[in-house]
């Protein structure tokens, strides 16, 4: 009976005795809590964005073992950088000319009563050349030749459209002077199919290199790719901040015979200046620590370098974790 009496006593003992000790082991490990989320947005999924943004993510987190990241996919660029405006997103890849337009308050941006005055720079990453893809019937080598020619300029509103428009400005030549203007999507093909049945002799291409696409059509049709190289390319390129100068190398397609001198933009990763400075130096060391990988990921990204130049596309600032 003694003996029931002491155990039964001792039960409570025990119990407290193991709460304090499971207490104090959660205390002294490590708290999930302490980690945080990284959210990137990209275009959508199968877009060199969104690849571009699993490789950052893939960097991040390997940098920094506390950090997770995910991506949020969009098909509207001004989406992503309206939500980094906002806080919604931690970082997101943005089109310099985008950059540049939500600065100034122009083109889609002239409608929507936003400010993007807290949106700042944290790497250039890759560029986005506009080239032509000429049929071997057209009789064309250079730009200079191409008024009289049918031509493919892409959805209106889109981003080549927008850009090949300005080029024709630049060069001071009208709609009039070409026998066909058409504006076909690539969706569904529309637009390859149109240039391998003839309706169109050029297609305005806009993307990173090598392209799918591309490769195929220079394949079945023997059809050529020439760049925007003359003055009216470097008088749009120093009168626009966000435009600069590109080349394709030689390799890049077996038909080219050497490299291509054509313009186009650059896709940048951009943060709010809200972002904490820790976080920003963190990034930054990352892409520094690993820019030979990124490099050899893709010829698009053989160039890259963490620039820290304090201003970009003539009045975005970079972070000042960056700059510093």
């Amino acid at each position: 009976m003694i003996a029931e009496i002491v155990t039964r006593q001792a039960r409570p003992v025990l119990s407290i005795f193991s709460l304090f000790a499971a207490l104090l082991l959660v205390i002294m490990s490590p708290n999930p809590a302490a980690s945080y989320e990284m959210l990137i947005g990209t275009g959508p999924s199968g877009s060199f964005s969104f690849h571009s943004g699993k490789l950052l993510c893939r960097i991040f987190t390997k940098h920094d073992q506390e950090m997770t990241c995910s991506l949020s996919e969009s098909t509207d660029p001004i989406d992503n950088l309206t939500n980094v405006q906002g806080g919604s997103l931690d970082l997101a890849l943005v089109d310099s000319l985008l950059l540049e337009e939500a600065a100034a308050g122009r083109g889609p941006f002239q409608y929507l009563d936003i400010s993007y005055d807290r949106i700042r720079v944290v790497s250039p990453l890759y560029e986005v050349p506009l080239t032509l893809l000429v049929s071997n019937d057209a009789e064309l080598s250079t730009v200079d030749q191409l008024p009289g020619k049918r031509i493919n300029v892409g959805p209106f509103g889109s981003p080549q459209n927008y850009l090949f428009k300005l080029f024709m400005q630049a060069q001071g030549w009208t709609e009039k002077m070409f026998p066909v203007v058409a504006e076909l999507p690539s969706s569904m093909s529309q637009d390859t199919f149109a240039f391998r049945q003839g309706d169109v002799q050029v297609l305005v291409h806009r993307g990173v290199h090598p392209d799918n696409v591309v490769t195929q059509l220079m394949k079945d049709t023997q059809a050529s790719l020439i760049g925007f190289a003359n003055q009216g390319m470097v008088d749009l390129v120093t009168s626009t901040p966000s435009l600069s100068r590109q080349e394709i190398g030689k390799a890049t397609y077996p038909s080219l015979t050497g490299t291509l001198s054509t313009f186009g933009t650059t896709m940048t990763l951009v943060a709010s200046a809200d972002t904490d400075d820790e976080t920003i130096r963190s990034l930054v060391t990352a892409l520094e620590q690993n820019t030979q990988s990124l490099q050899t990921m893709h010829s698009s990204l053989a160039a890259f370098t963490v620039d820290k130049k304090p201003e970009w596309f003539g009045s975005i600032k970079a972070h000042r974790a960056v700059a510093e």
